[in-house]
């Protein structure tokens, strides 16, 4: 399309198969297929003229629409960081500048937040999963929170303490699939299954010893 041209909006068909949808014909040319709720919320009328610029600004706000949609999508389903969210929508095809759009939306209006995602997936991990400080740290990290935000956070919710008892309460519950198995096999098995849960070495090291000290 030439710079200076104006287009026409020539038909706003709705879809046979899926009615929710409406085709969008420009000049006789089909031009994009969008969900009928967004046409009508952007008031596109057939006669309705649109200059080149003002044809890209709609091109532009329908696929921020299309994104937003999509990002609410997936924030149904649970809770996700910025760059994970970011991830998504790169790989749907939405370009840098819709993705970073969305991203500032979502974000005035407090549907993402770094801060709230980590402290929940840090809770989760420890009451859910009794994940240790290390592997809750790599995932948060994979997610793409800051080194600071995570201490921050680990530091608030997981003392020594409590580290050590959720490893010693984990290992209760391991230990006995290796019924019959030689002591020390046994001792190191758990040791491992400890530290690939996230425990360091230190702590896998006391709990297995006071489990295999006091078996009952």
């Amino acid at each position: 399309m030439d710079t200076g041209n104006t287009y026409t909006i020539t038909s706003l068909a709705q879809q046979e198969r899926r009615a929710w949808r409406t085709s969008i014909f420009i000049d006789g040319n089909f031009w994009r297929a969008l969900d009928t709720e967004i046409v009508v919320e952007l008031g596109l009328h057939e006669g309705q003229r649109l200059s080149d610029e003002e044809l890209s600004k709609l091109g532009r706000a329908l696929e921020t629409k299309k994104a937003l949609g999509r990002a609410f999508n997936l924030l149904s389903h649970r809770s996700r960081s910025t760059k994970e969210l970011s991830e998504r929508l790169a790989r749907a095809g939405f370009e840098a500048t819709v993705v970073a759009e969305v991203i500032e939306k979502l974000q005035s209006l407090n549907y993402l937040d770094d801060n709230d995602f980590t402290d929940s997936w840090l809770q989760n991990r420890i009451q859910t999963k009794l994940y240790g400080k290390h592997r809750i740290k790599h995932e948060l990290k994979l997610k793409g929170i800051a080194d600071d935000m995570i201490d921050e956070h680990l530091a608030a919710h997981s003392s020594d303490d409590s580290e050590y008892a959720r490893a010693f309460k984990l290992a209760q519950g391991k230990v006995g699939s290796y019924e019959g198995s030689d002591a020390q096999k046994s001792q190191q098995r758990l040791g491992r299954f400890l530290m690939r849960r996230g425990y360091s070495s230190a702590i896998a090291y006391r709990v297995c010893k006071n489990i295999f000290a006091n078996p009952d």
